[in-house]
């Protein structure tokens, strides 16, 4: 599918070896590996894999407890959230525009209906 380049996104949202293993091996050199899932795996990393220089990343937003907490400031508009919509077929413009730094907040990409 990458024409034996990689992928240069690669989400992991299991998080458990095999899927961390699969993850590190289809990453491209420069790429992005986030892992997103809980599932307690260990990521292998040696001078091979991840593929040079390409980041990993593991965010966690905290627990459902303070999800709701934050589900109950933004009912309340005590934040606000700038988040702009795109459809599926316009993912590339959309990762362009975060790219050049033309969008404020986050972009979210939706299946086509």
């Amino acid at each position: 599918m990458t024409r034996g380049q990689g992928a240069e996104l690669v989400l992991d949202m299991v998080g458990v070896d095999a899927t961390l293993r699969m993850a590190a091996q289809v990453a491209r050199v420069l790429g992005h590996l986030t892992i997103v899932g809980l599932g307690g795996g260990a990521l292998p990393v040696n001078i091979s894999s991840p593929p040079h220089e390409c980041s990993v990343a593991s965010p966690y937003w905290g627990s459902i407890p303070e999800l709701l907490q934050v589900i109950t400031l933004a009912q309340q508009q005590k934040i606000k959230m700038l988040v702009e919509h795109f459809p599926l077929e316009c993912a590339g413009e959309a990762y362009q525009l975060l790219h050049a730094g033309k969008i404020q907040g986050r972009a979210v990409i939706t299946p086509n209906a």
